[in-house]
């Protein structure tokens, strides 16, 4: 009996930093996957190249992603560290936090890759908003100091709601989770948000301080961003189920159960 369940592909990548036994960790939390399951989808993980590779050229990359991106049906780009600064054309901050070269260059070429040309559906998780952001033409906040007014990095547990955040009315999200007040309440592990959003992108949602919570495009494919981390409610939370199971609905309809006939 065949599998006619949607490819959704996950990136991910080594450590940044090394454990206590000095060796580089290749990770992804195993609540992306599960909830990507259990919204009706098939994960697959996509690993950045490895590296260094001294003849690893952009085409090099290029013909990966694009390998990648002709496996699934829908892209999900989880969360992590900072994305370098430099790819938004500034000096690190002192406020930075850790950065992950394993994954910059890999991830930014991805979601450029598949809005340009596999238009496929994708949703970035906290760090993959911000992928998304940079990738495709915005910029983000290096740190929210001095701008945020309520608490954008919890310090409750991560399956606990924090803060509130404002749908816009029109908007994707809003049709999606059909919240009667247009207001979610989400958890929250951020220093970073989207300060411009991309050509073609507009914020779908935003905390009370004004800060960027959401970002999607204008076109009518599910191509979305959010700062929170629905992988962490799902089992909880209607809205997060919502959330994956339109990435999950959108690859369907982009794969039209075709792949695995």
């Amino acid at each position: 009996m065949s599998d006619r369940r949607p490819v959704i592909g996950i990136a991910y990548a080594d450590s940044s930093v090394r454990d206590n036994e000095m060796r580089i960790r290749t990770y992804v939390s195993r609540k992306y996957f599960h909830a990507v399951q259990l919204a009706g989808g098939l994960p697959i993980l996509l690993p950045a190249p490895a590296r260094p590779a001294e003849d690893f050229t952009p085409a090099d990359l290029q013909g990966l992603v694009d390998r990648y991106l002709g496996m699934i049906d829908g892209l999900l780009l989880p969360g992590g560290e900072d994305v370098h600064p430099r790819y938004q054309g500034e000096d690190p901050a002192v406020t930075l936090d850790l950065v992950n070269p394993f994954r910059d260059e890999f991830e930014l070429c991805l979601a450029k890759t598949a809005y340009e040309q596999h238009k496929m559906p994708v949703l970035g998780i906290c760090r993959g908003c911000q992928v998304i952001a940079i990738a495709l033409g915005g910029k983000v906040h290096q740190d929210l100091g001095g701008i945020a007014r309520v608490q954008h990095s919890q310090k409750s547990p991560r399956w606990a709601v924090s803060h509130q955040v404002k749908l816009e009315k029109s908007s994707k999200l809003a049709n999606l989770f059909k919240q009667s007040n247009n207001e979610l309440f989400t958890n929250s592990f951020h220093h970073q948000a989207v300060k411009d959003f991309p050509p073609g992108f507009t914020c779908s949602a935003h905390a009370s301080d004004g800060v960027i919570e959401a970002i999607e495009c204008n076109s009518e494919r599910f191509y979305i961003g959010v700062q929170w981390h629905p992988e962490e409610t799902f089992s909880g939370d209607q809205a997060s189920r919502q959330l994956f199971t339109g990435l999950i609905d959108a690859a369907a309809r982009n794969n039209s159960g075709t792949r695995f006939n």
